[in-house]
């Protein structure tokens, strides 16, 4: 943002939430004539669906004991997940940051390809196929949630991150991470497949969020002081996700993990604010911080069950996620860093 934003003082504890987008922000965002969500979970046979899913306290989890992935696959998450793509596309102003139309020009010899880790339910993939009809595009995850019926240029498939990619030396042009760290049990082991399948000049795209309560840099306030909830669960989740599943802290460390791979160069970063909550006076960042609380509100969820199997009791589980949506619905100025990072292949 060119200016510091003002702050509104907002906040209530009985703030409704809606995982839904203004309809107003939605123009251009999603593509209605691809199918918004898959109907596999009603085609798998009862002998498949234990190949890829689990069923715990309520919700869908994936199956692979290989992935250390700790969250739901189930439709709440998707849900969730929708709308973070949504609101990163609004906050970014694009489907990506960096040289890309550059990068998937057409060329005569040969049709590009880009390949999304972690695909999710694969609405990254299906936006950029639209805007990138001549190129192909490959996306997979350990579970298979995305549309059965993508568009012609799209392809998903079934796999693990923290495995060999399938794909030949020197032969993607794009290879795209989005909040995969909880996915991921070495990064700097899946940088060094990205590196092995990207050829010479080819681009790697990076987002990750801060896990850890921040405020606007330009606001100067203490996170500690301001929202002493939110700082405690993100300490807990953090410690959690370590101790259960051996998921750290990723964001601010993929610039070093690149450099340090040796086989990248014009290292570009950059951290971009979102806004939690309806606290900005601008009415576009109103609707994308309300937006984006309803979805962090909707995480609070989606972590309960981990938090259980750290230890803490359940109504240490209520008590910490109720001082968690304490702040998020009353103190103003908290923002999510998003941390960016675009790399070109030696």
């Amino acid at each position: 943002m060119s200016s510091p934003p003002e702050v509104e003082v907002y906040g209530s504890d009985s703030d409704e939430e809606s995982i839904d987008m203004p309809p107003q922000m939605m123009d251009g965002a999603i593509n209605p004539e691809i199918p918004d969500s898959s109907p596999l979970l009603d085609e798998l046979t009862p002998d498949e669906f234990p190949l890829h899913f689990s069923e715990r306290d309520g919700r869908l989890y994936h199956s692979h004991h290989s992935s250390p992935y700790p969250l739901p696959v189930d439709t709440p998450e998707q849900e969730r997940l929708s709308v973070t793509h949504v609101i990163l596309y609004l906050l970014i102003g694009a489907n990506y940051v960096g040289p890309v139309p550059d990068v998937l020009a057409p060329t005569p010899e040969r049709q590009k390809l880009v390949l999304d880790l972690c695909t999710g339910n694969g609405k990254w993939v299906l936006a950029m196929a639209r805007e990138f009809p001549h190129v192909q595009f490959r996306g997979f995850d350990i579970v298979p949630i995305a549309t059965r019926y993508p568009p012609p240029n799209v392809q998903f498939e079934i796999d693990d991150v923290n495995t060999p990619f399938r794909w030949r030396m020197a032969s993607v042009d794009l290879v795209h991470a989005r909040s995969i760290s909880m996915a991921v049990r070495n990064y700097a082991t899946v940088l060094r497949e990205v590196g092995r399948v990207l050829r010479p000049n080819g681009l790697f795209i990076s987002y990750e969020w801060g896990r850890y309560p921040a405020c606007h840099p330009s606001l100067r306030l203490r996170p500690s002081e301001r929202a002493p909830g939110l700082c405690a669960f993100f300490d807990v989740l953090t410690q959690a996700l370590d101790m259960c599943r051996g998921i750290k802290p990723i964001a601010g460390t993929v610039p070093d993990l690149l450099s340090a791979a040796g086989c990248f160069r014009d290292i570009a970063v950059r951290v971009y604010y979102m806004p939690i909550g309806p606290w900005h006076s601008d009415p576009r960042m109103k609707d994308l911080g309300k937006a984006f609380r309803a979805v962090l509100v909707r995480y609070a969820d989606s972590v309960k069950p981990l938090l259980r199997e750290a230890g803490l009791t359940e109504e240490q589980v209520e008590a910490i996620v109720a001082a968690y949506l304490h702040d998020l619905r009353t103190v103003s100025g908290l923002v999510a860093d998003l941390h960016t990072v675009h790399a070109r292949k030696i």
